[in-house]
């Protein structure tokens, strides 16, 4: 559809500026920043019961056309490029960093949790381990498949979301359990894309009142929060998912410079994902340490603007000389490219 681009971006706008506000709220919680802690845990559970199902099906919106197009082998190595290297550049600086400035923070790292990152993915940069899993599995394994034989992969994904609230599962296999039903919702999102545009207010009212009411039932009445066992969470993030991605393209429709922003951070969501932690964990010691603030508006705050305006910053500054070459802390040099190096 013509506008699915711009809907997208606005999605991912939304989605990451409630990544930035979940960690950094977390951040000065768990930093002994004085707050409310039963507002903040029912604040924080609304978040985190549908951001990152967010990503993973806006993630999932274009794996059929890129497979279509490119071919499985192309793709992966586009997402080797694309995924694997930001998470390894960023995995590194983040965790040097947090090793040195352990100091003065909640979290203790060590060299060998950083150097762990093959393996065992720490704090955000989860999201872009299991997603290239994801990649990688969907591409291996995705076959278009008519009648009931196409109904085969979505049961299997909802029974194995199920499975893994009463079953151990090793990581990542625990993560891909929860996630990947997700991604493959997204991938059916083309076909009923422009019922939604036509009918976006309607379908933003409705789930609205969907996710409101089944945020209302798992959160307040029955006290879960995000990570229980409970056949509510899926309905509840899939509701979630559809008001966001209602509610952007009727942005994306009613473009004014008010809510353009949101677009253009949602174009550099990879960016502010890789580097608001930093961002944000550096403004709550500054604010904490050096300042003696602790008021947790001012912290959640500014902690938000910077940790979405640094990585816009850094972003600028890798396109204009002499600070250009910053571009290979977001992609690889050619002679580093799995896709230049394989002559696609």
């Amino acid at each position: 559809m013509q506008n699915r681009d711009h809907w997208v971006d606005y999605a991912k706008g939304l989605g990451i500026l409630l990544v930035v506000i979940g960690h950094v709220s977390r951040g000065a919680f768990h930093g002994g920043v004085p707050m409310d802690a039963d507002v903040f845990k029912l604040v924080d559970s609304v978040i985190y019961s549908f951001h990152m199902p967010l990503f993973f099906f806006l993630s999932g919106i274009f794996f059929i056309p890129s497979l279509n197009k490119y071919g499985r082998r192309r793709l992966i190595l586009d997402k080797l490029d694309t995924v694997f290297y930001p998470y390894v550049i960023w995995s590194l600086i983040q965790g040097v960093i947090e090793v040195f400035l352990s100091r003065y923070t909640t979290a203790k790292t060590s060299m060998v949790d950083v150097l762990s990152l093959l393996w065992q993915p720490r704090a955000q940069f989860w999201f872009l381990y299991v997603l290239l899993l994801i990649f990688i599995v969907m591409a291996l394994c995705y076959r278009e498949r008519r009648g009931i034989v196409s109904w085969i992969l979505p049961v299997a994904l909802v029974g194995a979301w199920a499975l893994r609230f009463h079953v151990a599962m090793p990581f990542p296999i625990d993560f891909l359990a929860t996630y990947l039903i997700y991604f493959y919702i997204g991938t059916t999102t083309p076909r009923w894309l422009s019922r939604i545009q036509q009918h976006a207010g309607l379908a933003s009212i409705l789930s609205a009142l969907i996710f409101s009411t089944l945020a209302w039932v798992y959160h307040i009445k029955l006290g879960h929060v995000f990570s229980d066992p409970s056949l509510l969470a899926l309905p509840l993030a899939v509701s979630g998912i559809g008001l966001v991605c209602s509610l952007s393209v009727m942005l994306s429709k009613r473009a004014h410079q008010t809510t353009t922003w949101i677009k253009r951070i949602g174009i550099y969501s990879m960016p502010i994902y890789l580097m608001h932690i930093l961002a944000g964990s550096g403004v709550r010691i500054v604010l904490s340490k050096f300042m003696h603030i602790d008021d947790a508006t001012v912290h959640i705050v500014l902690g938000t603007v910077i940790g979405i305006a640094l990585p816009l910053v850094v972003v600028r500054m890798t396109t204009t000389p002499p600070t250009n070459k910053l571009r290979y802390l977001f992609q690889p040099p050619g002679w580093l490219s799995f896709k230049a190096r394989s002559g696609n």
